[in-house]
Order: structure tokens, then sequence, then C-alpha cells
């Protein structure tokens, strides 16, 4: 059995795979392990994979922490745990999906080569829609200091977003882990999304003792082509990778930086989102919306032109290379 690995690193975005045909997989900051991530939370042998008898082991051997998703949740192992793949697991600053590679299929010698491989572009699910993305700040810090209220916040933030959603007719939703994927068959129902979920965030904020929610949030608009993985429907396209770029953007992506922009407790729009919002929306003011600029976004070929929304919840950023005037409004 060869083993499909999927690993990402969050503070970049990058995503890389590996095949490895053998029984046995370690991983850890040691430059001998078969996957090596340098990072001082991982242990030099920091976990193994094994597969016995076509039952899949994943054994933690450190202290500094390894989260599996079990359901919709985080949680810590210690040993070793049975899981079926595919699985997904955390450690420090990347989250690894780990599967089997397919059985190869008997390839039938008068078939054609573009008949058998192409999948004609009519048969997928293809739409234009409105795409959001949030991600939750800092959680794998949190989680590294504090496994409870790591999982605490998430449980909230699902609490908090699965009715805004819900409210606003969203089409397409998946967990990310840190946050979710949706899309929403028009703009306006996705900027309306936006800003509730940063009112009711907020609000939360204000009324608890415990740690702040922290958010980034993006918006965009694009094709999205929908496919089937692990029994589930999901969709893909370069639309929805240019809406995860944006929501990481910093401001050295910006060849020149037309106005700075939150490092968190964010909306950023692509300007092409910005242009499908109905005027006669309430919720559009056209005032609020500050142009930052071209980006150059990893992965993405052409420059992507950025909108920072300014709503009345704006803070000045703590980070005083990417600070900005407070925008005061209404809690």
């Amino acid at each position: 059995m060869a083993w499909k690995i999927r690993i990402k690193e969050h503070k970049t975005g990058s995503i890389s795979e590996q095949t490895l045909d053998q029984p046995v997989v370690h991983l850890g900051r040691d430059p001998n392990s078969d996957i090596v991530l340098d990072h001082g939370r991982i242990s030099r042998r920091h976990l193994k994979l094994s597969d016995t008898d076509g039952h899949m082991y994943l054994e933690e051997s450190s202290r500094n922490g390894t989260f599996v998703r079990i359901a919709d949740h985080w949680v810590k192992i210690h040993g070793e745990i049975g899981l079926l793949p595919p699985f997904k697991f955390r450690v420090a600053d990347w989250s690894v999906i780990v599967d089997r590679t397919p059985e190869p299929e008997p390839v039938e010698e008068d078939q054609m080569w573009d008949q058998s491989v192409i999948i004609p572009a009519g048969s997928l699910a293809q739409q234009q829609v409105a795409i959001l993305v949030f991600d939750l700040c800092e959680s794998s810090l949190i989680a590294s200091q504090d496994d409870h209220m790591a999982y605490h916040l998430k449980n909230r933030l699902n609490q908090i977003g699965d009715p805004v959603l819900a409210e606003y007719q969203r089409k397409f939703f998946k967990s990310t882990g840190d946050g979710f994927l949706a899309t929403f068959e028009d703009s306006n129902k996705a900027l309306a999304a936006a800003i509730k979920l940063e009112e009711r965030i907020q609000l939360r904020n204000e009324r608890t003792s415990n740690a702040p929610i922290h958010y980034r949030i993006a918006l965009h608009y694009g094709e999205t082509w929908a496919i089937m993985s692990g029994g589930e429907e999901d969709i893909h396209g370069n639309d929805v990778n240019i809406t995860f770029r944006i929501e990481g953007a910093q401001s050295s992506a910006f060849k020149d930086v037309q106005a700075l922009f939150p490092k968190r407790d964010r909306i950023l729009c692509s300007a092409r989102f910005i242009e499908t919002l109905d005027d006669d929306d309430p919720l559009v003011d056209r005032s609020r919306e500050v142009p930052c600029g071209d980006a150059t976004l990893k992965g993405i070929t052409e420059p992507v032109s950025i909108v920072w929304l300014k709503t009345a919840f704006s803070v000045e950023d703590l980070d005083a290379t990417l600070a900005t005037q407070t925008l005061h409004g209404p809690r």
C-alpha cells in the first residue's frame, strides 16, 4: 500500500503532496524522517504512521501535541490511535491529510487517451457564485497554549456562523478546521453574511471574558466547479484559490500599496466582487470601500485588485506596520 499525504502550511498557504510506498512513515524535525517539518513545536521523532493488515494507525510520541480531526472537532491524541482514511491531523503550523493511493484501474487498449482521461467540461457542475472564506486567526498558537480554549473558540464560531449562513441561503459550505468556505448565489447575500458574521463575533467578544475571536474574511465573485471528494461534494477552481489568497493577503503582496489595512478583524474583497454588488442594497456603502491596490498572490497568475471594506468595527491594528485609522461607529 502507498500513502498519499497532502501537507498544508497555514502561514504561507503552500500545499505539497507526497506518495510513499512503505508500511511505516515517520514525521518529525529529524532530517532523516520521511516527512521533515522544521518547527520548535515539532519533536525530532514526532509521530509515526503505520499500516497493519489494512488498518491505519497514528502513534504520537511527542509532548508538543498532535490534533486529529474527529467529526467536527480537533482532538489532542496521546499514544496510538486507529483511524480510517482519509483522515486529517494538525501539528504546529501544518495540517496533514492522509489517504491511501487508489488501486490502478485497468486501461482498455482500444480506448483513446483523451477519452479516458479528460472529463468533458459539460459534465461538470459549473456555477458563477459569490465566494466567502472565513479564517479564525492564531488558532494554532491558541491550541498550543490552551487546547480547551481553542476548542471553545471553534465551537462558538460554529454556533455563530451556522445560523448566519443559513439566513442568507448559502449554496455550498465546507469547514476548513480553522474557518470555512461558503458560496452564495449573489454578492449582496455574501456581503450581508460577512457583515452579520462580524457583528455577531464583535458582540460576543464584548460580552465575554474569554479570549476574543479574531478573524479574516475574504469575498470574491467567480466561477466554481463541483467535484466529488471522499464521497462528498466539493468545489474547486481558480476563483476559489483567489479567495483563499485574498483572505491571507498582507501588505507585502502589493507592489504599490494605495491604503494600509488591518492584519486581522477585517473584510477584504476583490474589485470584481465589489463590481457585482447591487447599489440599491442599503448595505452597499461606497464610501467605506478602500482600494488597497493590485496584489500579487501566491499561485495566482494575474494580479488581483483588492478592496478593504471598512466597517463600523474596523479598529487600529496593533501591528504598527499595518496601522490604519480607526473608523468610529455604533457598537
